[in-house]
């Protein structure tokens, strides 16, 4: 492989690793606010770019395997690696198809959509995995698409790996622009310390802001107001459903005689 072939791919597979890490970043977010939906809408972008990298390192077509090995070779990547999944690499091609598929293989079965927290409170408990079309256990951090599981953990270490190989051969093939880009990040961080230290010197700084125990009570009014108003509990209750802990959303599969 010359060059510049294999400085396109070094590039691409860069920028593969970056949309993960934004992913898994959306992913984080969306667990920390207990919001169901964000939480399914950043798992399947996860898969996006793993996909990505997974086909590109480790082809299926067997013309294109050859591609693979040059660039695992230069990226002195082992073959056994968690990325080397054929699921994985494959899991956006027919999608279309690969649904009717699902659909007919789970027929008459109760199947699940769209949950996220511990599959053991899904019915008796044992809901076989090729019945879930689209789930996160928040017990084993496995996502679930189509009945296939992917193990989050062991994704996002093997992404690190990755991205940790592919960035040094980046500076290699790219020096100049290595060497702007790492000025710029630390020109963003140094803004960000700055802004930071700025929103932390104001309330200080105002010497007639109220004392801490003041500065404390506007946190506890809401509490005072949100008491009495008990007759919108029925209405709230179904944004409670987005929590992880909760099912998200579950449909059943009607039974066919």
């Amino acid at each position: 492989m010359d060059t510049n072939t294999l400085a396109i791919y070094i590039h691409e597979l860069r920028n593969q690793c970056l949309h993960t890490e934004a992913a898994f970043n959306l992913f984080n977010q969306a667990m920390n606010n207990r919001a169901g939906p964000g939480v399914l809408f950043a798992s399947q972008m996860v898969l996006m770019p793993s996909s990505q990298i997974a086909a590109l390192l480790w082809p299926t077509r067997a013309r294109s395997r050859g591609r693979g090995e040059a660039i695992r070779k230069v990226l002195q990547l082992p073959e056994k690696h968690p990325l080397n999944d054929r699921r994985l690499a494959e899991l956006w091609e027919r999608t279309d198809q690969k649904t009717e598929e699902w659909v007919t293989t789970t027929k008459g079965k109760q199947v699940v959509f769209d949950y996220v927290g511990d599959l053991a409170q899904l019915g008796d408990g044992n809901t076989p995995e090729e019945c879930l079309y689209r789930a996160y256990s928040t017990q084993t951090r496995i996502f679930y698409y189509q009945g296939v599981g992917y193990n989050f953990q062991a994704i996002a270490d093997a992404i690190s790996d990755v991205a940790g190989r592919v960035n040094a051969v980046y500076r290699q093939l790219f020096p100049d622009l290595a060497k702007q880009e790492d000025e710029e990040r630390a020109k963003a961080q140094a803004a960000q310390q700055a802004a930071a230290q700025q929103a932390t010197a104001q309330p200080a700084a105002a010497n007639d802001a109220p004392a801490p125990e003041a500065a404390e009570a506007p946190a506890e009014k809401p509490a005072a107001k949100k008491a009495p108003a008990k007759k919108a509990a029925a209405k709230k209750a179904p944004a409670k459903k987005a929590a992880p802990k909760k099912a998200a959303a579950k449909k059943t599969a009607a039974k066919k005689d």
